[in-house]
């Protein structure tokens, strides 16, 4: 009876060893594959939510807002320089006004006409009332100087803030499909100097493009997710030198205006891409070390405009900085806006001259 009880007692010692063995070590390699199985579906949940964000992060608009501005011309299109104004030296002079800048843009017209006389000036009116308007056309009024009737609400409404110039890049693009060469400055920017020729000939060296550096990495005035939509990222211009968009000089040659042209006025017509959530111009904080990481500080169309340069031009910007020492340009005072004949005689220039009408199409 002893030895029967001690066989049913080894035999189940021996069972209980078996299915341990059998099965104990499973539970493990059982876990693993649930658990395998629910990472997989969470990476497989977000890379459909990465597709869609990167399907969602495009630059393409509608072609009709391209039509309005030139961008996509039935073929065959020409490029600089077998299109360009012959009847100007090269480059035309343009700015753009709104509703509140009609001293600016009579002081911009009398420099430059002071500085660059053989240069035709274009003066985009975004939006000056009416009697601002014949003020302004009353000091631009011969052959070497057209205002431009630009409707903005023909634009995504985003267009009209004046906060995000988005107007900027549609007033380039435009003006230097029209002219072929231009040099862009806002109206609040006058020149120093007339000799247009040296930025001329830099561009022709270069890449068609001339602009002038910040001390800022490009990286550290521009929101993270706008890369996004450049299919870039923020590492890639930690050293590219942030350049100013308030004067620029451009050729439209065929990589200036697909490779820079397009995807910065894409970008300015896209909300999302302009002024991503979250971004502002405001409380900037250059104290931040290292000093190219964001300053929480964002630039909008200049941020776009940085991107597509280096871009385009494959992050070396020797094809599109300026280097020599010369200065051009200096910032308008306060005071040479506020009355138009003390402007006019700084000048020596006759504010209520009498000269032949414009003879270039606006």
């Amino acid at each position: 009876m002893r030895t029967k009880n001690f066989v049913v007692f080894l035999v189940c010692i021996i069972c209980t060893s078996v299915y341990l063995c059998l099965f104990g070590s499973q539970r493990p390699t059982i876990e693993n594959i649930v658990s395998q199985t629910h990472k997989q579906l969470n990476n497989l949940k977000s890379f459909k939510e990465n597709l869609i964000d990167g399907e969602e992060k495009t630059l393409e608009v509608d072609l009709k807002y391209l039509n309005l501005i030139g961008l996509k011309r039935p073929p065959p299109v020409k490029y600089y320089p077998a299109d360009a104004w012959t009847n100007s030296s090269l480059p035309v002079i343009v700015t753009a006004v709104t509703y509140d800048e009609e001293f600016n843009a009579i002081g911009f017209v009398r420099n430059a006409q002071h500085f660059a006389p053989n240069h035709t000036v274009m003066v985009y009116n975004l939006g000056l009332g009416q009697a601002e308007l014949e003020n302004v056309l009353r000091h631009c009024n011969h052959s070497r100087c057209v205002v431009v009737m630009f409707d903005l609400s023909q634009f995504p409404s985003h267009v009209d803030d004046n906060k995000l110039h988005a107007y900027r890049p549609l007033v380039i693009a435009d003006a230097v499909i029209r002219a072929g060469v231009i040099l862009y400055m806002d109206s609040d920017q006058r020149l120093t100097s007339g000799r247009l020729e040296v930025l001329q000939a830099a561009a022709e060296r270069g890449g068609g493009v001339v602009s002038w550096p910040t001390r800022y990495a490009a990286s550290t005035l521009t929101h993270p997710k706008m890369f996004d939509f450049f299919r870039t990222t923020p590492d890639n211009f930690l050293f590219v030198p942030m350049v100013l968009s308030s004067r620029l000089l451009v050729q439209n040659t065929k990589l200036v205006q697909e490779k820079l042209l397009l995807p910065w006025v894409q970008c300015a017509l896209t909300a999302e891409c302009l002024a991503p959530v979250g971004s502002q111009s405001s409380g900037c904080r250059f104290d931040k070390k290292p000093q190219y990481r964001y300053s929480g500080c964002h630039r909008y169309d200049n941020s776009a405009l940085n991107l597509a340069l280096a871009l385009a031009f494959n992050f070396d910007d020797s094809k599109y900085l300026y280097p020599g020492k010369e200065s051009f340009f200096r910032q308008a005072k306060s005071s040479e806006e506020g009355s138009s004949e003390t402007s006019a005689n700084l000048m020596g220039l006759s504010p209520n001259r009498n000269i032949t009408p414009p003879d270039q199409n606006s």
